[in-house]
């Protein structure tokens, strides 16, 4: 009776420690850099892994500065393959402008 008494407390610390550690993994480089040269509480986003948009604002976790989400994750959509892409930049836009 005391062993199973025993047992079930083990494994039951066992679980909450663990619950514990999967909350407390590394911090997204990603919501990080979102937040940089910002301040806390200003609106940030970024594009995750899986072309998914995460609207959300700058809070702190623990000493780091990230976007955390306050809206629904949004979908991107491709319209194109990724072998077609063609990106353009302001500073190109201007130049076509000007010609």
């Amino acid at each position: 009776m005391k062993f199973t008494k025993q047992l079930i407390v083990t494994i039951s610390f066992l679980m909450v420690t663990n619950y514990a550690l999967a909350h407390a993994g590394s911090l997204n480089k990603v919501a990080v850099k979102a937040c940089t040269a910002k301040q806390k509480s200003q609106a940030c986003e970024y594009i995750g892994d899986h072309n998914d948009l995460y609207i959300g604002s700058c809070q702190y976790m623990a000493d780091n500065l990230l976007c955390v989400r306050n809206q629904p994750i949004q979908q991107i959509k491709q319209t194109t393959s990724s072998s077609t892409v063609q990106h353009t930049h302001k500073e190109t836009d201007n130049k076509k402008q000007s010609q």
